[in-house]
């Protein structure tokens, strides 16, 4: 999930751009489509804690997802995931990034979600397990694109079969938990 401001306009015989702090909402592949920001985006508000009156140990507060010192500066945040909306990805400036959660709070984000949906609470530990492969996926396309190779062709690569592994395809493997064999692959690949 990324976090950062948007703008958002009103036309009421003007139009008026205003900036407010969202959370992308999406998984990666929600977000991406072949290596390509998707034209529309799910996000939801960002508020301070304080101005909607959390209280400090979150009580009953289903419908936000805790963001602790976002800014950096102590104060408390949530994300309001009952009014998310889509918007045009171009308000998403990548320079006005504020943060990227963890994966221990990508996982804790999306526990939230479940509660505010469900308002049942799946453990951190099984959560992880669940987003671990394309939580590793993101990581090996971060070293795919760091190291100047076109980001549309990385899926392309994953999908791929992999003869040194008994021609399965990277993404197979990788969705089976062997990561530091595909990590092995991919930093061949781009030794290349």
């Amino acid at each position: 999930m990324i976090l950062g401001r948007t703008g958002e306009r009103h036309v009421d015989g003007f139009l008026v751009e205003q900036r407010r702090k969202v959370a992308v909402l999406g998984y990666p592949c929600d977000i991406y489509a072949g290596g390509r920001l998707v034209k529309v985006q799910t996000v939801a508000p960002v508020v301070s804690a304080e101005k909607v009156g959390i209280p400090p140990d979150w009580g009953g507060a289903f419908i936000y997802a805790p963001l602790p010192d976002l800014e950096g500066d102590g104060a408390g945040w949530a994300v309001e995931l009952r009014t998310a909306a889509n918007i045009d990805a171009s308000y998403l400036v990548a320079s006005r990034r504020l943060r990227c959660l963890s994966e221990v709070g990508w996982a804790a984000f999306r526990q939230r979600m479940t509660l505010c949906d469900t308002r049942g609470v799946i453990s951190l530990a099984a959560l992880m397990k669940i987003g671990s492969s394309t939580w590793h996926e993101v990581a090996l396309w971060q070293q795919w694109n760091a190291a100047g190779r076109d980001p549309a062709a990385f899926d392309t690569w994953l999908a791929g079969r992999e003869p040194t592994l008994s021609g399965f395809t990277r993404r197979a493997i990788l969705e089976r938990g062997m990561f530091e064999q595909i990590s092995a692959v991919l930093q061949a690949e781009l030794a290349n």
